[in-house]
Parts: C-alpha cells; sequence; structure tokens
C-alpha cells in the first residue's frame, strides 16, 4: 500500500515539473495567453508599467485580431502583479500616454526598449510614485468621440 502512494506522489511531482512554454501565472484564457481588460467609460488603473508598440508585438497576450490592425497599442500594467494588463488602442488615449511618458521619462522613470519577435515596445517603469489613469467618456458620447484622460 505504502508503494503505490510513494509512486502515485512520484508521478505526480514528474507531471508538475514538466516544462511549458506559455506563463505559469497570470490569468489565461482558453487559448493559453495572458488575458487583457479593455478601457472601457471611467476605468481606472494605476500603472506600475506602461508598454507601447506595435499590436504584433504583444503575441503573448490575448489581444482580437482587429486590434492588431489598429498598429500602435499600449499596455497598462497595474501596480498590483496578478491584475491583468489593460490594453489601450483608442488613438486619443495614446496620444496622452505618450506624451506623458515623455514627461516621465525626462522626470527620472526608467525606460527601456524591449527586442521581441515582431518588433521592438518601449517601456516605462515606475518604481515610485505611481500615475493613475481615469479614462473619461460622457454618458451622452457617440461611438467615435475620444476619451479624455485625467492623470494623478
Amino acid at each position: 500500500m505504502i508503494e503505490y502512494i510513494i509512486i502515485a506522489s512520484i508521478m505526480a511531482l514528474l507531471g508538475a515539473a514538466k516544462k511549458t512554454k506559455k506563463p505559469v501565472f497570470g490569468q489565461l484564457t482558453l487559448t493559453g495567453e495572458k488575458a487583457v481588460d479593455w478601457v472601457k467609460p471611467d476605468s481606472t488603473i494605476t500603472a506600475r508599467k506602461i508598454w507601447i508598440g506595435t499590436a504584433g508585438a504583444f503575441d503573448d497576450y490575448n489581444l482580437p485580431e482587429w486590434a492588431k490592425e489598429k498598429g500602435i497599442v499600449a499596455l497598462i500594467f497595474p501596480v498590483s502583479e496578478w491584475g491583468n494588463p489593460m490594453l489601450v488602442i483608442q488613438k486619443s488615449i495614446l496620444r496622452v500616454l505618450e506624451s506623458k511618458c515623455a514627461e516621465f521619462e525626462a522626470q527620472g522613470c526608467a525606460v527601456n526598449v524591449l527586442k521581441v519577435q515582431l518588433g521592438q515596445v518601449a517601456e516605462i517603469i515606475f518604481e515610485e510614485n505611481e500615475p493613475t489613469f481615469t479614462f473619461i467618456r460622457p454618458k451622452n458620447a457617440k461611438q467615435f468621440d475620444p476619451y479624455k484622460v485625467a492623470i494623478e
């Protein structure tokens, strides 16, 4: 009886040690890619880091095909490492993000250029005084009206 328990334990450990190419942590979608949240009216996120690049560069994340046709997109990573990054595809928000990232860089935030298979991603990391972004859209706004961005 004890032999069976030992063998079952060893088999469980060997199965758990199996290496995977997909990430182990982070919320995964049914396709095995990391999940993202979407910008919705009155969404708020406190940023730990921001990535800006072509949509094809974010192949680990579950981006819809139509988002990949948008060109430049951004992922805003929350302070909590367990939260999903927020996908930004709206040009009105991307203009503000790019401008503010240039200001944050001038103020001394860490900036990197990450090389990925399908290009490069600009990364800015906030080690302290993380900014909080709120994306505001009036209730009576039309479908393609721009978002307003409040930054604290």
